[in-house]
């Protein structure tokens, strides 16, 4: 049943799923909500970088530079800055589209993608200036070229090579990539060293190809860090968590709801529970589950971490619950089949609802930190000025002025001003410079201005 060619209701369903994921993007696009802390920083790189500054963030990845510069160069407003992620989320769902038919089949493959744009945790990251979706986008192609070639009796063609550098373009858009890459090379090699191994040129020539890809990043690395594995593990350490376990028990036991959405959580329990005797198949339910669990006590718990995991659990999940409802009598399977287009439909339109409402949300979670970026704009000061804040990244990118992430001294020396967002009363005894008051409203920012002593 995995493999049945679509209908006419799974084409139908499979442009519905497309055109709300289609939907969603463009409103979330347009409406240009507030850049988030990890957007900012990307687009502070990326405009660092076309300044001819050194970069500030070493363990950021230089992929993203590329999808970030675009829209620096366009005006960088929100919009400008999300057009390029905005085309690669479409890419990332098509992706997931192409694996689907290539291991579960085309009917199948056209429930995943109305699945995927009715969950929510998958279209408000489609727009957003992070790495997370065009990385995953890349792991996911890489997957489907590597499934394609897992059962020719004649051995893997050389399309495989293919692999190399979707796998290394997802490096460097995200360095914790490195985690499902070694995941996915490990699964393949397992569950098809036979066929690797009746034509092994094409896999070791892959290889070659993706170590030689990896050289610049190794030697940037070693330069930097000292280690050709240095700002692997700083970006560990940027993404910390307090135990062992501590993220993987978030993933499982937060409100399964509010984290993926309507209709993931069937699927992806059902894709847990989906494995079976199909090398394909069981390729992507081992990469899904090590992807969860590798990421779950490695790093904190975000969804965004985990879509390639998630989306091959999908993959699976939706067909076995298509199997299933396949599989019974006339009148219940078209009773199931109503449920499940019925679900898919309300849960569309409550991601809509929800896109439409992403810019006021994003904006009342940032109250303070506008309010605060807009007092300093508007406060006069001279042609360079500095923040400390504690969404530094968010406020620099609003307020116009640059980290004060060099010593406060050096800087009014300069007679160069020095904003200080919502400080300690312990932080406020430590300040040196004259302080003047730029912002007061309790309960939401409080701004004050470092200036030179007389």
């Amino acid at each position: 049943m995995s493999a049945a060619s679509p209908s006419r209701l799974d084409r139908l369903v499979f442009a519905a799923g497309l055109a709300v994921w289609v939907v969603n993007a463009v409103i979330l696009l347009c409406s240009g909500y507030l850049l988030g802390h990890d957007e900012a920083q990307y687009a502070l790189a990326a405009k660092d970088l076309l300044a001819g500054s050194a970069p500030r963030w070493f363990y950021l990845s230089y992929g993203m530079n590329a999808i970030a510069a675009p829209g620096m160069l366009a005006g960088g407003s929100e919009t400008a800055l999300r057009l390029v992620p905005f085309v690669l989320g479409i890419g990332f769902v098509l992706a997931v589209w192409q694996l689907a038919r290539r291991t579960v089949g085309g009917a199948s493959a056209a429930w995943v993608v109305a699945v995927l744009a009715s969950s929510r945790m998958y279209p408000r990251l489609s727009v957003e200036l992070l790495s997370d979706m065009p990385a995953a986008a890349c792991l996911i192609a890489a997957t489907a070229v590597i499934v394609g070639e897992l059962d020719r009796d004649a051995g893997p063609r050389w399309r495989l090579v293919v692999v190399a550098p979707l796998m290394a373009a997802a490096f460097y858009l995200r360095y914790g990539s490195c985690i499902p890459i070694a995941i996915i090379a490990a699964v393949a090699v397992v569950l098809g060293w036979r066929t690797l191994a009746r034509r092994p040129v094409p896999v070791i020539a892959t290889g070659v190809m993706f170590v030689a890809l990896l050289l610049p990043h190794a030697i940037m690395a070693l330069r930097t860090i000292g280690s050709p594995f240095g700002i692997l593990l700083e970006t560990r350490s940027a993404a910390p968590h307090r135990a062992l376990l501590d993220g993987l028990i978030t993933y499982l036991t937060s409100d399964p709801i509010k984290r993926y959405g309507i209709p993931a959580p069937v699927v992806l329990i059902a894709g847990v529970l989906g494995v079976r005797r199909d090398r394909r198949i069981g390729l992507l339910w081992l990469c899904g589950i090590l992807d969860v669990i590798a990421l779950g006590v490695t790093t904190e718990a975000q969804t965004r971490y985990i879509l390639f995991g998630t989306a091959l659990l999908v993959i699976v999940g939706t067909d076995r619950i298509r199997g299933w409802i396949a599989a019974r009598p006339p009148r219940l399977r078209v009773a199931l089949g109503c449920v499940a287009l019925i679900t898919l439909a309300i849960a569309s339109v409550l991601v809509t609802l929800g896109s439409l409402r992403q810019a006021a949300a994003r904006a009342a979670s940032n109250r303070g930190t506008l309010a605060a970026a807009r007092a300093i704009r508007a406060d006069p000061h001279g042609a360079r000025c500095h923040v400390i804040a504690g969404p530094f990244t968010q406020v620099e990118w609003y307020s116009g002025c640059s980290s004060a992430w060099m010593s406060l001294p050096d800087v009014l020396a300069r007679a160069e001003p020095v904003y200080v967002v919502d400080p300690t009363d312990a932080e406020l005894a430590q300040l040196p410079g004259q302080r003047r008051p730029v912002l007061d409203l309790p309960g939401v920012a409080h701004v004050i201005r470092l200036d030179p002593q007389p």
